[in-house]
C-alpha cells in the first residue's frame, strides 16, 4: 500500500519510493522522484530506459522488468572515511536488496502486477563530483509479472 494514503500504488514508481523510502537505510531521509537537490545528503529514484518485456505469456501476461536508478549526493573530498561511509552505503543497500528478494518482502505493486525480485544491476559506484560534494548511485532492476488487461 501507497504509505500516503494507505491505498494500492497506482504506479511501479509510486511503489518503488514507497517500498524504499521503508529501508532503514534511509531511514530519516526523503526519497525523491526525478530529482537530486544538490545539497547533501539528499536522495533520488529515477526510472532508466530500456526492454520493459522479459517474456511474453499468452493472454496477454508477461515478466517484465522495470529499471531504475538510485542516486544520492553526499559529501566528499580528501577524508577518506567519508568516501568509504559513502561508498559503503551501496554495498549495504545492495545487500538489503538481496535479503528482502530472498525473504519474498517485496513491493506491493499495481493492481494485476505481483513483484518477483528486486536486484541491483551494478554495483554503486561515484558518478560525478565536485570538491566537496558527490553524486552516487546503483543500478537496480524490479522484475515483476503482469497479469495483463
Amino acid at each position: 500500500m501507497s504509505k500516503a494514503s494507505g491505498k494500492t500504488p497506482g504506479t511501479i514508481i509510486e511503489a518503488l519510493q514507497a517500498y524504499l523510502d521503508a529501508c532503514p537505510l534511509l531511514k530519516g531521509r526523503r526519497l525523491r522522484v526525478d530529482y537530486l537537490p544538490a545539497k547533501p545528503p539528499e536522495y533520488m529514484i529515477s526510472p532508466t530506459p530500456g526492454d520493459e518485456i522479459l517474456k511474453r505469456y499468452c493472454r496477454g501476461a508477461a515478466q517484465k522488468q522495470y529499471l531504475f536508478v538510485l542516486a544520492s549526493v553526499h559529501w566528499y573530498g580528501e577524508d577518506e572515511l567519508t568516501n568509504l561511509e559513502n561508498s559503503g552505503f551501496y554495498e549495504k543497500l545492495a545487500g538489503w536488496m538481496r535479503q528482502k528478494t530472498r525473504q519474498r518482502a517485496l513491493p506491493q505493486l499495481p493492481a494485476g502486477c505481483t513483484a518477483q525480485s528486486l536486484e541491483p544491476v551494478s554495483t554503486g559506484y561515484l558518478y560525478n563530483a565536485t570538491a566537496t560534494e558527490a553524486r552516487y548511485q546503483i543500478q537496480c532492476r524490479l522484475i515483476y509479472y503482469d497479469k495483463g488487461v
